[in-house]
């Protein structure tokens, strides 16, 4: 009986010991099945918290960045500053706006050039603050792109890349989705009070003619005719 029950003993050891370690191996968390590629996500709305430490730096040089843009085909951001045919555009009054967009300067993503925001005038313009961490900045991001292509001299389309350290992640995605209409940074955060992001991003501003703020969206936009219906409502443009 002894034997039998020292048998008994090393086969409980052991299946318990198997449970263990099959435990240990599922509890290693998403991160270890989750495969590496360009935007990897972090939580959805918040910005991500693996920054480089001061001092260091993990961006690629302004000419890797510039060259990335050019192969992403993004259009130039000096075009926004005229009208969105490529020169000044007389657009009609539009709906009474609101506050001014604010005087705060932003870099051109992937380019030595710079617009300032109060700048954007003579034509509606729909303003998308998305980032390459947010997962649904990337799912709203090609109507987007539908409607800057739709859009013609009617409407301007501008993307507003923020509170993002991996720019070149950023021009990697507009290239693989095609998003070819002007795109900003604002790694800073400076539009995080103008605009009320506290909440969070995506987030749309629909600008009038005269560079006064109609509207802002918190929220993603599902589909490209819930996008037009927006522009139609707040800019008075039917495209």
């Amino acid at each position: 009986m002894r034997h039998g029950g020292r048998r008994t003993a090393y086969a409980v050891a052991g299946l318990t010991l198997a449970l263990l370690s099959a435990g240990c191996a599922g509890m290693r968390g998403p991160d270890a099945q989750q495969p590496a590629g360009v935007g990897e996500r972090v939580t959805e709305t918040q910005t991500p918290t693996d920054t480089p430490a001061p001092g260091t730096s993990t961006r690629p040089e302004a000419k890797r960045l510039a060259t990335l843009r050019a192969r992403a085909g993004i259009a130039p951001c000096a075009a926004l500053t005229v009208g969105p045919g490529g020169s000044v555009h007389q657009a009609p009054p539009g709906p009474p706006g609101g506050k001014p967009l604010p005087d705060v300067t932003l870099a051109c993503l992937g380019s030595g050039q710079s617009v300032r925001l109060s700048d954007l005038k003579g034509a509606p313009t729909v303003l998308n603050i998305w980032a390459q961490w947010c997962g649904p900045c990337r799912q709203e991001a090609p109507h987007f792109q539908k409607l800057y292509a739709a859009a013609g001299n009617s409407l301007r389309v501008v993307g507003v890349d923020f509170a993002d350290p991996r720019p070149e992640l950023a021009l990697a995605f507009a290239r693989d989705r095609g998003l070819r209409y002007p795109q900003l940074a604002d790694p800073g955060k400076r539009l995080l009070a103008p605009f009320g992001l506290l909440a969070g991003i995506p987030a749309t501003v629909f600008v009038g003619a005269d560079g006064k703020v109609v509207h802002v969206a918190h929220r993603p936009y599902e589909s490209e005719q819930a996008l037009r219906q927006d522009v139609r409502t707040y800019l008075g443009v039917k495209l």
